[in-house]
């Protein structure tokens, strides 16, 4: 056959596709770790880059140290006056860094896009929040590897006596607390709800009384909602994250059992984490009329650091 009539010679009236106003979003790490988990200090507007934030320094010895702090430095004796004991303070500084993205957008975009320009430019600041939030997170979980109390082997996956033992730890140290956090790598996350499918015959004598010492209980979407809550452990939430760093050459991963900011946390002094803000995001536009575009910016100023050691313990197991 020849001269047939196509969608290639009608070409001038029939399109390839047909371009649909919508966008499928692509996957990808949840923010708002670091901001659920840190206590905020404000720097917005004050003459520094860094907050200095005083710490107490014990005298009167550690948690869990069999009472040899107290033990007779501070006994007295009828008529003999008191020895003074010296008060001193330390300090942590939180210094914030700089995030920022930035999308110049032509106007032939906004012109033949099948979006409005409301939708088109919500579809950028959206995202663009959500990247810097992931920066952010991502120094911030960095800070798990500096923790001096570690639980895990290193090239051994992650077991549950290993859980127990990362929160048991923030108690013997003296961490008085309302909240509790674990947030651990995806591989730990793996590793965990395969220690608690696997038979033990000491778990199967002691089968109640494990389960109450443990206390697990998955959420009921198993960590698909944005927070990535996958359980609760001993009745603290269990956080998954693909943000933490590796060690030991990367032959493992770093994830954390640590005490969020509460009020009561913060008064306490259990609080592991701060956040310093400098610049909260914001959002600029700039047209650039010899571009025929517009500059879309969002930045932030904010740092993170460890206000309190003790009161975290780093998980380190095979990665």
């Amino acid at each position: 056959m020849a001269l047939e009539t196509t969608t290639t010679t009608l070409d001038d009236l029939t399109n390839a596709t047909l371009v649909e106003p919508v966008v499928i979003m692509a996957l990808s790490e949840q923010p708002g770790i670091a901001i659920r988990s840190c206590r905020e200090f404000n720097l917005i507007g004050k003459p520094t880059l860094a907050a200095k934030i005083p710490t107490q320094t014990s005298f009167w010895g550690s948690a869990n140290d069999r009472g040899a702090g107290v033990d007779t430095e501070f006994d007295g004796t009828e008529g003999t006056a008191l020895s003074n004991t010296q008060v001193a303070t330390g300090s942590v500084t939180c210094t914030p860094s700089e995030y920022g993205v930035a999308h110049e957008l032509t106007d032939n975009v906004g012109e033949d896009s099948v979006l409005d320009a409301l939708e088109l430019m919500n579809l950028f600041t959206n995202q663009m929040l959500t990247v810097l939030q992931l920066a952010l997170d991502d120094d911030f979980i960095a800070n798990y590897a500096n923790l001096s109390n570690v639980v895990g082997v290193s090239g051994a996956d992650l077991t549950i006596a290993q859980m127990v033992s990362a929160q048991q730890g923030l108690r013997t140290r003296g961490a008085v607390a309302d909240a509790v956090i674990y947030v651990i790598d995806n591989q730990q996350a793996s590793d965990i709800e395969a220690a608690l499918l696997s038979t033990n015959a000491a778990a199967a004598v002691f089968a109640l009384s494990a389960d109450r010492l443990i206390n697990y209980a998955p959420t009921n979407d198993n960590g698909m909602s944005a927070t990535r809550q996958i359980a609760t452990f001993r009745g603290y939430p269990v956080i998954t994250s693909g943000l933490t760093d590796t060690a030991n050459g990367g032959a493992d991963v770093v994830g954390a059992c640590y005490c969020p900011s509460t009020a009561f946390n913060d008064a306490s002094g259990a609080t592991t984490y701060g956040i310093a803000w400098k610049r909260m995001p914001k959002f600029e536009t700039q047209r650039q009329a010899k571009m025929r575009g517009t500059d879309l910016v969002m930045t932030m100023r904010a740092g993170t650091a460890e206000l309190q050691d003790g009161s975290g313990t780093g998980i380190v197991t095979d990665a």
